[in-house]
């Protein structure tokens, strides 16, 4: 049954896929059209699989033939017929079309997840696509107070769940590699700081004069405000640098950073929440951090390796 859940999410994120391009631009939600219909088939094969069907022979409306209690036969005609229309026939489905697609579909995997494996579509957890249990612990956490009276800390756990997915990702490399990973340490060139010492030195080489010792403070207080801008923009190129480097798409990382707060990580390796802004709590952007987590999750599961493995 494991397995069966497990395939079940996979179907479940191609679904949302879907749900997520049909709320796009019009020239990006007509593809949600593909979307719903592979992960229905997926879901179709996966069912014949489980009741011992030899499926391979099948056409899309043939399920029903021989599943007669599955629901929506029709309705699902109407989508392939869209589909085909779209894919083979280069047809543009209208936006009323899209929209009853995205219904059908959802109704469909209502309907009929529960009768055929036992599971309710809702409760299908797409953490299962998640290795990394830390990481799993947080967004867990952050599922179980979406609907609490701090929703907040739902999103807050998503930021916990990508700043420990990172972290756990580069920390067994970091110590090895050294060097190489060091662009991917914050910043941190010297700040000229115009110290009390510092004072008394341009006061007495100055010696009393003093618009000499004006422009000579003036002249400090800029370099130190170009050091600090120098530093914050090598950090957001090292911040680039990392995502985009690791596969993760900059775009929604920037959405997510947006509607997460700052992440600091102790010593210990606590983390706490820098502030957040609660203009952001909903349940739509809470749905976008938590799938940017899983979708970052799966980027880097595509290949991790383990650099204390290497060398045994």
């Amino acid at each position: 049954m494991e397995i069966i859940i497990k395939r079940l999410a996979h179907i479940k994120q191609l679904y949302l896929i879907g749900i997520q391009q049909s709320q796009q631009s019009e020239n990006i939600a007509v593809f949600s059209l593909l979307a719903f219909h592979d992960s229905i088939e997926m879901f179709l094969k996966l069912l014949s699989e489980h009741k011992g069907l030899n499926s391979s022979k099948y056409n899309f409306l043939d399920y029903w033939t021989n599943i007669p209690e599955l629901t929506l036969k029709e309705s699902m005609r109407n989508l392939n017929a869209r589909r085909v229309n779209l894919k083979h026939k280069g047809l543009i489905p209208a936006k009323s079309e899209i929209e009853i697609s995205r219904v059908n579909t959802t109704d469909f995997f209502k309907q009929n997840t529960g009768t055929q494996f036992g599971i309710k579509f809702e409760d299908i957890s797409l953490i299962k696509l998640v290795s990394n249990e830390k990481v799993k612990e947080y967004l867990i956490k952050g599922e179980e107070l979406k609907d609490s009276d701090e929703p907040i800390w739902s999103v807050v756990n998503c930021a916990y769940a990508f700043n420990e997915l990172l972290h756990s990702y580069l920390e067994n490399k970091a110590h090895r590699i050294g060097d190489p990973l060091s662009f991917w340490s914050e910043a941190d060139i010297e700040s000229p700081e115009l110290t009390a010492e510092k004072e008394y030195h341009i006061a007495t080489f100055c010696s009393g004069n003093t618009n000499t010792s004006k422009m000579l403070y003036k002249d400090f207080k800029e370099l130190e405000k170009y050091h600090k801008r120098v530093n914050n923009n090598l950090n957001d190129l090292n911040e680039f640098a990392k995502i985009t480097a690791l596969g993760i798409d900059y775009k929604k990382f920037i959405k997510f950073k947006i509607l997460t707060p700052e992440i600091m990580r102790t010593e210990d390796s606590k983390l706490l929440s820098l502030g957040m802004d609660r203009r952001y709590i909903s349940e739509r952007n809470y749905d976008f951090c938590f799938n940017f987590v899983i979708d970052s999750a799966q980027k880097l599961q595509e290949f991790d390796f383990d650099l204390d493995s290497l060398f045994h």
